[in-house]
């Protein structure tokens, strides 16, 4: 018996005792979790927080595109260095691997 309403996940499967949901918003299986790249997605047109692999370097701005390996588009972008406020960027792009953290901004 699937735990969640009918209406949101229509297909239910276990495996192996793990709870599989089809979930076709996303056309794939997800184990009943919300995918972190769906979460960044999600965040488009927000002020978000990167942190980058540069010794305590981190961005904030507004997040305009990212796509499947994270690289992300910010706009707006201000680069803080230990928690300092430093240069304003404007816009930039970071390569996926080289961000260690990304956070809405509240």
């Amino acid at each position: 018996m699937c735990s969640r309403p009918v209406g949101i996940y229509p297909l239910c499967i276990f495996h192996e005792q793990t709870l599989i949901i089809a979930d076709p918003k996303l056309g794939q299986m997800v184990n009943g979790i919300v995918l972190p790249i769906k979460k960044v997605f999600a965040l488009v047109d927000s002020k978000i927080s990167v942190e980058i692999k540069d010794e305590g370097r981190k961005l904030q701005g507004r997040l305009v595109a990212v796509d499947e390996y994270l690289n992300i588009h910010m706009d707006e972008t201000i680069e803080f260095v230990n928690n300092e406020r430093g240069r304003s960027l404007g816009t930039v792009v970071i390569r996926g691997n080289n961000i260690l953290t990304i956070a809405p901004l509240l």
